[in-house]
């Protein structure tokens, strides 16, 4: 049985059986979140990302970052263009101006830009293949796709470990984030895997205040909490999302209100609205420049191919949604 999250023990791992699902058994006593590890909710059906969609895809993930510095190399080696310009007039006679010379060397910035680009291409992989896990609160069925092999299993039957993993170290402190575990022991779908094997993994909420302020594993609670808050009681039970940012860029005006670096001036700290001025100058180019790299990121959303959904991941939602937007 899972021990009370008010947290004991407060290092290692967290063992959550399968009463901690049951009807019966009481509520974590944790406040529920998800933030962007929600894909989408209907009435029947929950769907939630595992570890790799955070990871790979969505703001903040690597293949956000590896888009988002793509304006920022193309600007950086612009300005380095122009110090070429400079030295081309300085010793060997050029005349023409730094915009003819610009033009006739643009595809230096560019080219560098694409083959970064080029370079990343393999993050965006993960993040266009990533399937969901459903919770089917009609069926009472649990389906996902592990290794390649769908599996399914009745709620009840799930186990639940949250863990709590040491990541990188930041300054000599180590940073800990939480991980929710589902372990499908009675799933028979695959004779090949063994119980180690069906395992699936959710990142821990962490726009959550409760779960910033806390370790990881509070965070993960969180998300067990909310996962078993739908299945008994449904959509219309859970809070209003916690994510700080939607998951993507839902619109060209969201994108620049996100990043707006005027927001500086309506801060509630007063000492930050009196650095403000002298901030904008600095701040203003790197969120414009984000802005721009969020911007492409939602175009690339829109423009990449998705990989298609298994037929058995329709059936488990009963046909609602398939991935498509």
């Amino acid at each position: 049985m899972c021990t009370h999250p008010k947290w004991q023990p407060k290092y290692g791992t967290l063992h959550a059986r399968v009463d901690v699902l049951s009807a019966a058994s009481p509520s974590l006593g944790i406040e529920p979140a998800a933030d962007n590890n929600v894909m989408k909710i209907t009435e029947k059906c929950l769907f939630i990302r595992p570890v790799s969609g955070s990871i790979y895809g969505g703001r903040s993930s690597m293949s956000w970052w590896a888009t988002v510095v793509l304006p920022f190399i193309f600007v950086f080696f612009s300005i380095v263009e122009f110090f070429s310009y400079r030295h081309d007039t300085a010793t060997n006679g050029y005349n023409a101006g730094a915009i003819s010379h610009y033009m006739e060397n643009w595809h230096y910035p560019a080219g560098i830009t694409f083959v970064f680009f080029l370079c990343c291409i393999w993050i965006f992989i993960p993040w266009r293949t990533q399937l969901p896990i459903i919770f089917n609160r009609e069926t009472r069925k649990v389906t996902c796709i592990i290794k390649g092999k769908w599996i399914s299993q009745r709620y009840e039957h799930l186990e639940v470990y949250i863990k709590d993993i040491t990541t990188i170290a930041s300054g000599g402190a180590p940073i800990n984030e939480g991980v929710l575990i589902l372990a499908f022991p009675y799933a028979e779908q695959d004779k090949t895997f063994s119980n180690d094997q069906l395992r699936i993994s959710i990142s821990a909420t962490k726009d959550a205040d409760e779960a910033y302020f806390n370790r990881g594993i509070y965070g993960a609670a969180m998300i067990l909490e909310y996962i078993r808050l739908f299945m008994h009681q449904g959509a219309g039970a859970l809070p209003p999302s916690s994510a700080i940012s939607n998951y993507k860029a839902t619109s060209i005006r969201e994108c620049f209100s996100m990043w707006s670096p005027f927001k500086i001036f309506q801060s509630k700290v007063w000492w930050k609205r009196l650095i403000a001025p002298f901030l904008f100058p600095l701040v203003a180019p790197t969120l414009w420049l984000i802005t721009l790299g969020d911007l492409l990121y939602m175009a690339l959303d829109r423009i990449l191919p998705r990989k298609k959904w298994p037929q058995e991941l329709i059936d488990a939602c009963d046909g609602v949604w398939n991935g498509e937007e």
